[in-house]
């Protein structure tokens, strides 16, 4: 009897020690009675059922419909012709997952359709919704571009989210190759990429602030916002009372350009401000961009001219960033662009009174015409051009 008591007891202690030992197994994502514990990375999108809350106009098994998306192949795409107020991608777990990680990656096209804004959320029961992540004016700069978006997760959901409501470029349209889920152990998750948005508000106008580099300086970051808050509702005033009154700054480590507009916001190029702090009516460049809103309907040249003939009559900090009109050179041309044309458009408001604010109202109306100089001045532009290389003091 001694010995068969012995007996159970090694069973017993036994079988318990193989059973806590297969909940550690390190071949398996994590603990199955704590979904939110992951032991190593790993995709578990494959595990889910995805739907989506629009799918491609030729159906589900077309050549782009969704399940391109979750195909585990960059070199396709899922595509919708119009999200209207949003696309939802939805995955369903047989049990609760732990996501910490997500990746999407960009299309092969028309970088236009890119996502912009979007939450991702996990939920227990496909109705309250958690959000995870947040992103705002993000930007894919190359197609078929993977990009990470990982954040702190140490619980498992049933039901995970992404949630799109504006494209990049003010697109109805929507495409992504690839979009990837990933199980992440708590002590290997963090928060990527850094994102900071501010909002600021004055009077009638709302500015969002969207840092994405760490580290950038308070000062600058506060130059660019007076620049903003000085200077925008003055060009609104002279040019465009009908521009929009919100607006969104990008600060972007991506981009190694200066600043551009494009889909109603400007985007600034982390390395170009910080290494030149001094030069924030860059801002003021940029504002004009979104105050003209021309829609195709000017050359480059002018649009370009345009913006830095305001930077030159409202610059608050010019000459401190070391920038001027340049002097007139036979080498140029008034399609030069930029401070080039800047400093035509500055001889031809000395003369013509109006002209600019004239030229800018009549492109958000309709597309240049060569004729407009005509009709103002009673000269073509390239006779005009001729009288200011004759005589270009300013």
């Amino acid at each position: 009897m001694k010995t068969l008591r012995m007996y159970l007891i090694r069973a017993f202690f036994v079988s318990g020690v193989l059973a806590g030992c297969a909940k550690a197994d390190p071949d398996e994502p994590g603990n199955p009675d704590h979904p939110g514990s992951v032991l190593q990375e790993t995709d578990v999108t494959d595990q889910a059922v995805m739907q989506v809350s629009l799918e491609n106009d030729l159906g589900e098994n077309s050549a782009e419909g969704s399940p391109k998306l979750i195909d585990n192949d960059t070199l396709t795409k899922f595509l919708v012709q119009d999200i209207g107020s949003g696309l939802t991608v939805t995955f369903e777990y047989p049990e609760p997952v732990q996501v910490a990680a997500y990746e999407i990656t960009s299309g092969n096209d028309a970088d236009y359709r890119d996502p912009l804004i979007w939450t991702f959320s996990g939920s227990d029961d496909g109705q309250n919704w958690t959000t995870l992540d947040e992103q705002a004016y993000e930007a894919f700069a190359n197609r078929y571009q993977t990009r990470r978006y990982s954040y702190i997760n140490p619980t498992g959901y049933t039901y995970y989210r992404w949630h799109i409501t504006r494209l990049y470029g003010g697109s109805e349209m929507f495409q992504a190759s690839e979009f990837r889920l990933f199980s992440i152990p708590e002590n290997e998750q963090v928060i990527s990429p850094f994102s900071e948005t501010d909002t600021l508000q004055q009077g009638d106008l709302t500015l969002l602030f969207v840092n994405k580099s760490e580290g950038l300086p308070v000062s600058l970051k506060e130059d660019m916002i007076g620049t903003f808050f000085t200077n925008y509702p003055l060009l609104m005033q002279d040019f465009n009372p009908d521009a929009q009154k919100t607006v969104a700054f990008r600060i972007e480590p991506s981009y190694n350009g200066v600043a551009y507009v494009f889909g109603g916001f400007a985007t600034y190029g982390t390395s170009y401000m910080t290494n030149n702090p001094q030069d924030t009516d860059v801002v003021t460049h940029e504002i004009m961009h979104l105050v003209q809103s021309y829609g195709g309907n000017s050359p480059s040249w002018i649009s370009e001219g345009i913006a830095d003939y305001v930077r030159y009559v409202y610059g608050l900090n010019n000459q401190a960033a070391n920038w001027s009109l340049p002097a007139y050179s036979p080498n140029h041309h008034y399609t030069d662009a930029y401070r080039v044309t800047a400093r035509f458009f500055a001889w031809l408001e000395n003369r013509y009174e109006g002209i600019i604010r004239e030229l800018d109202s009549q492109l958000r109306a309709a597309p240049y015409q060569d004729t407009f100089w005509q009709n103002y001045t009673g000269k073509t532009v390239d006779v005009l051009w001729q009288d200011y290389s004759q005589d270009p003091d300013l």
